[in-house]
């Protein structure tokens, strides 16, 4: 299991040619091909983790891989995303959440996404494709957020801090549909 400190931002991207483009002139180098991710959201029936400002994740992806996340916020002055990270890689997501579930833990959201892995000196660079758009997310130190942004394109003033949980709410407002779970409609993973 690792512990990190998470610093992010999110940046829209009108196309994911427009993202990919900015993102390869920018120097960076994919490192994980585009593959397919379902997430999980837990909590208590009585929704003790998000009263905490607390995550607990599970992640499935289509080339097998599980991740069991834990994120808990932490305050911070950065025009990002800081919360302090914790996770490990599980043999089987849907034994996971056999057992999750069966703890007293309830799925409160679920979304998918595909995802393209970059690096970028010290910034991890994810391309995200969703039922909203597409976004790039970066991941750096905080010292190295905005020249990552920059190498790509981005302004700060662009920079999205919000999870996708909350973007994906205000997108649905926007277009006056109801809340729902962020996942793509019909069978198709490709």
């Amino acid at each position: 299991m690792t512990e990190a400190l998470e610093v992010e931002v999110k940046i829209r991207f009108a196309s994911v040619d427009d993202a990919r483009r900015a993102i390869r002139a920018g120097g960076a180098v994919e490192t994980r091909p585009r593959h397919f991710e379902e997430n999980r959201i837990y909590d208590t029936r009585y929704g003790d983790l998000a009263a905490r400002h607390a995550l607990l994740r599970v992640r499935e992806t289509s080339d097998g891989e599980g991740v069991l996340t834990w994120k808990e916020k932490i305050a911070s002055e950065v025009n990002a995303k800081v919360r302090r990270e914790w996770e490990t890689n599980v043999a089987s997501a849907s034994t996971l959440i056999e057992i999750l579930e069966r703890a007293g833990f309830v799925s409160t959201y679920r979304y998918q996404k595909y995802r393209t892995v970059f690096r970028l000196d010290d910034a991890t660079i994810d391309l995200d494709e969703t039922p909203m758009g597409c976004f790039v997310e970066i991941e750096a130190p905080a010292r190295a957020l905005a020249a990552a942004a920059g190498r790509i394109g981005a302004k700060e003033s662009e920079f999205l801090v919000e999870d996708y949980r909350t973007l994906y709410r205000e997108w649905l407002d926007a277009a006056g549909r109801p809340p729902s779970d962020m996942i793509f409609e019909g069978p198709s993973r490709t």
